[in-house]
């Protein structure tokens, strides 16, 4: 059983990089692409939304995944009916994630996008304060590694709120113009800018997951 849920963890860490890339060359396209009317623009932005989702699905995927590997090598407090909390909850997370995702066009997409920011701070808190703590005690995490793991589990969520700013600046600022196929030198460059700074964010975001992954497999310390 932990060979088989060390492989998914993989499996979902390779999946989580894929898809940023893939949305990353689509943004950009997107964002060029002035040649396309504005119907085709939008269009096209709703698909990279829809792409988007596969980097969610990873990332909520891989907390309970990374929990258990943990529970596993007997260095996580979380087992038995914590750990299957755990789980209750990710689905949970994984429910109003796509909730979210899917009534976007709604009335209730404000609420429901304020409900999943808020999931997300809250998660950005547990494994920043829990990771410190646990570098500076050795609880709850024991091991160095896994508690820096742990730490660097805060910033990447919050690189994710961070390309998520760019998105909503881009629909403040650009895409209301682009969609009513008015949109001038201004909001494009509007747009390439938004895509190029949530594209740094990206960067640090693949840096973090890379020294994840290198944690996890050398486990150096």
């Amino acid at each position: 059983m932990y060979s088989l849920v060390l492989w998914a963890h993989v499996l979902v860490m390779g999946y989580w990089l894929g898809s940023e890339l893939v949305i990353n060359a689509l943004s950009h396209y997107t964002a060029r692409a002035t040649q396309l009317s504005g119907k085709d623009r939008m269009d096209l932005w709703d698909f990279v939304l829809d792409v988007d989702q596969h980097v969610r699905n990873a990332m909520i995927m891989s907390v309970p995944l990374g929990l258990t590997l943990a529970a596993y090598l007997g260095l996580s407090p979380l087992t038995g009916g914590w750990l299957l909390l755990v789980w209750v909850l990710s689905i949970a997370w994984f429910w109003l994630m796509w909730a979210t995702h899917l009534k976007r066009k709604t009335p209730a997409a404000a609420k429901l996008a304020a409900w999943d920011w808020g999931v997300r701070y809250v998660l950005i808190a547990a494994f920043g304060l829990s990771g410190l703590a646990s570098l500076a005690t050795g609880w709850p995490f024991p091991s160095k590694w896994l508690a820096l793991k742990i730490f660097l589990v805060a910033p990447a969520i919050a690189c994710g709120l961070g390309v998520r700013y760019y998105i909503r600046m881009a629909y403040q600022k650009a895409l209301p113009a682009i969609a009513a196929d008015r949109a001038g030198p201004e909001e494009n460059a509007i747009f390439r800018m938004t895509v190029v700074r949530a594209t740094w964010v990206l960067v640090g975001l693949w840096v973090i997951l890379f020294v994840i992954g290198a944690l996890g497999a050398l486990k150096p310390f």
